[in-house]
């Protein structure tokens, strides 16, 4: 291969990481606030409860709220797999993030050096990196709108 070509597909993969990079930041962002908000709320609930327990007028209302949350809080939410999928999107960011950087790190000394040797040994540790981060099933919720958004601001932006 020569080097021009190996450039490019290089550009091209660093595309694609920073693709996917940004699709799981996205996404890792969205579920964490979710996860905030539900949590919270369930929270709020219980402690609404807990305060109507010390007032003589609600009291066993305020029971039945907060044993409910407590409820949601130690049964459903972990019966849901929520924390899976929550740090399943933030673990596919990070990796997403040390292959971009890779093929960044990757490209900027493919144009200042001459090593192709170590080039070459260079590209297959992160391709390995990125074959291995595909064999993660997580079984994630995937957002095809989201990942043909990022896809058409990623390429516009490499190819800039």
């Amino acid at each position: 291969m020569n080097r021009e070509k190996f450039i490019g597909e290089l550009k091209e993969l660093m595309c694609n990481a920073d693709w996917h990079r940004q699709y799981f930041a996205e996404r890792s962002r969205k579920y964490h606030r979710i996860d905030f908000w539900i949590k919270s709320s369930i929270g709020f609930v219980s402690l609404t409860g807990a305060v109507l327990v010390g007032n003589s007028k609600f009291g066993s209302f305020g029971g039945i709220i907060a044993g409910f949350g407590a409820f949601l809080i130690a049964n459903v939410l972990p019966n849901l797999t929520w924390d899976s999928i929550v740090n399943g999107f933030k673990e596919e960011q990070e990796e997403w993030t040390r292959i971009h950087q890779g093929y960044e790190d990757l490209l900027r000394n493919a144009e200042i050096s001459d090593k192709d040797e170590i080039l070459i040994q260079e590209f297959q540790r992160v391709r390995e990196m990125q074959k291995t981060a595909g064999l993660n099933e997580r079984n994630l919720p995937r957002d095809q709108e989201l990942l043909d958004k990022l896809e058409k601001q990623v390429r516009a932006y490499h190819k800039s």
